[in-house]
């Protein structure tokens, strides 16, 4: 299995965001008065949305790379955001497209800012 490609820019603190995927459990019908509670499965996966700013042309050329050779396969994902004190490596793929925006040029060179949007696919 592929793991996401080290660059040289993090994920910002501005717009990153951790949610579950919601699909786990289904609320039915509340018109008895009593809402229908449906388990669908155990496993409730994390979404993770994250944009890199200022990142290289070389490094942007890596994440495209990558996601056309990984795009309906999953990855291993390294998650520096964790809380319980050290980098926790997750099985991830893509739920969408990276999205690229220009955001700059510097000597000589373009900065990227790239969205990426990633779901849990293992526990």
């Amino acid at each position: 299995m592929n793991t996401f490609p080290a660059i040289s820019r993090h994920p910002s603190i501005q717009g990153y965001g951790e949610t579950r995927s919601g699909d786990s459990v289904i609320m039915g019908s509340t018109e008895s008065g009593y809402p229908t509670i449906n388990k669908l499965f155990t496993f409730d996966p994390n979404i993770w949305s994250f944009t890199l700013e200022g990142v290289s042309q070389a490094d942007k050329e890596s994440v495209e790379a990558f996601y056309e050779a990984n795009k309906d396969v999953p990855f291993y994902w390294v998650c520096e955001q964790e809380s319980a004190g050290g980098d926790v490596t997750y099985e991830v793929a893509f739920t969408k497209q990276p999205s690229y925006q220009l955001q700059g040029r510097k000597v000589n060179a373009y900065l990227w800012q790239i969205g990426i949007e990633l779901i849990q696919t293992a526990s």
